[in-house]
């Protein structure tokens, strides 16, 4: 990669960070649906992973998870019961989000940009069933509540509408990152993560 590729690389991730967390969190009802808002960081970690590789997802992740730990970071209760933040939850989350985007499917799908949906159905269901479960498990430990949400309540209300209203906004993300970058073509040159690159029918739609 020559100098003027990694300068567009570096301020095209720049630019598209920046926007999904800033509009995410800036504009929540302009991309609510179902009652759930587009998790737009997220869905942009798992898409920059599948497509690009282990290293893209990684940097990816630990920035946007950065971004998610600045603007909405999970709080807990204090000893004094005064509100306090946790940070690094997110870091540590979009890192492994980012990470297992990249290795996960590569060699049955060999990142087809029409399998990469799977990826966003298949990771936003383990982050929100296991953000179920360890708030669940915080607030009974904590003894906050007496009772949680059913799992109905759970899987029709709050996981499914949450996973549709992601892969809805893959769909535009997949054809920015395809199109405008960060690589030419939507092809990241020399990826081989395991495959060989004679086979290039991962790079069709």
């Amino acid at each position: 990669m020559n100098k003027s590729e990694r300068s567009r690389q570096i301020i095209l991730y720049a630019v598209y960070i920046t926007s999904v967390c800033c509009l995410q969190v800036t504009f929540p009802h302009v991309f609510r649906l179902f009652g759930r808002t587009c998790d737009l960081m997220l869905v942009f970690v798992v898409l920059a992973g599948y497509l690009f590789g282990t290293k893209d997802g990684i940097v990816v992740g630990l920035f946007v998870g950065m971004f998610r730990d600045y603007f909405s970071g999970p709080v807990i209760s204090g000893k004094n019961g005064s509100p306090v933040a946790v940070l690094g939850i997110g870091l540590l989350a979009f890192f492994y989000i980012g990470l297992l985007s990249s290795i996960l499917f590569r060699k049955r799908f060999r990142r087809k940009y029409t399998q990469a949906v799977l990826q966003v159905i298949f990771i936003s269901a383990i982050y929100y069933s296991l953000g179920h479960i360890v708030s669940w498990v915080y607030l009974t430990l904590s003894h906050n509540i007496e009772t949680y949400h059913s799992l109905k309540y759970i899987l029709f209300s709050s996981i499914l509408p949450q996973i549709l209203v992601n892969v809805i906004a893959s769909v535009p993300m997949l054809l920015l990152l395809r199109f405008a970058g960060p690589y030419k073509k939507g092809v990241r040159a020399g990826l081989v993560d395991g495959y060989s690159m004679e086979d290039r029918a991962w790079q069709k739609i």
